[in-house]
């Protein structure tokens, strides 16, 4: 008879919050919650039944990062539909609606991030469990007038492409976080700027590749995990 190993709170945090960048940072940060009771031991074990929840921070990281980004490149929000890939708790998807967007399909791979106020606005659609390669025109009928990506362990020039199985407006803006570990395919981020800036190309050159005319980039006001450099780029179609 073979035994399956316990599963530990790592590989569970990691199946149930997949777009997490650190996971292991976020339960030594007493992030992580099993059945109620904050966990800090990411190799415990965890039964298949336990309950496992993300505590979310009052103000969400990716919000100052968007809203930055939609200063600098002055890009329109106002009554446009918008599809947020990689929404998590949602801070995009947040400042989308502070700007008066019309429509924001919030899309994760993950469960149970999106914060509950967002679940309960009749202008967000909560497609959570779902990857982007998955979207179709039955999922998101309407066109897309403004696309935000925010993705972990997917490089853009992978996810622009697949960005075509929804229907794209006439006009439409793209804005992408650009995370250079994930661009190169690397285990953690590069320190170097050298690499960093080579991330930054191959994100320009992918988004340009799939369509999209890339108008401009700015460095993000805020690190990611663990201090890590990251870039936000605007792209354009149809304009």
């Amino acid at each position: 008879m073979v035994r399956k190993s316990p599963r530990t709170l790592l590989s569970a945090v990691r199946h149930a919050f997949p777009s997490l960048e650190d996971p292991e940072q976020a339960i030594g940060e007493g992030k992580i919650s099993v059945d109620g009771s904050v966990n800090r031991n990411a190799q415990s074990a965890v039964g298949a039944g336990s309950q496992i929840s993300l505590a979310q921070p009052s103000i969400l990281r990716g919000e100052a990062k968007l809203r930055a980004a939609l200063e600098r490149f002055e890009v329109p929000v106002e009554g446009r539909v918008a599809l947020d890939v990689g929404a998590a708790a949602g801070g995009f998807t947040k400042v989308l609606l502070e700007r008066g967007a019309r429509l924001v399909y919030a899309v994760d791979a993950g469960h149970g991030q999106l914060l509950g106020s967002l679940r309960q606005d009749p202008r967000v659609r909560n497609l959570e469990a779902t990857n982007l390669g998955t979207l179709d025109k039955k999922l998101v009928p309407d066109p897309i007038e403004l696309f935000t990506l925010d993705l972990s362990y997917l490089s853009l020039a992978d996810a622009a492409p697949q960005l075509e199985r929804v229907g794209i407006s006439d006009h439409a803006d793209l804005v992408a976080l650009v995370k250079p570990m994930f661009e190169l395919h690397l285990s953690r981020p590069p320190e170097d700027a050298a690499s960093q800036q080579r991330a930054l190309e191959l994100a320009r050159e992918g988004i340009a590749k799939a369509g999209w005319e890339v108008v401009s980039w700015m460095d993000s006001p805020v690190t990611g995990a663990r201090g890590a450099v990251e870039f936000l780029v605007h792209a354009t179609r149809g304009g």
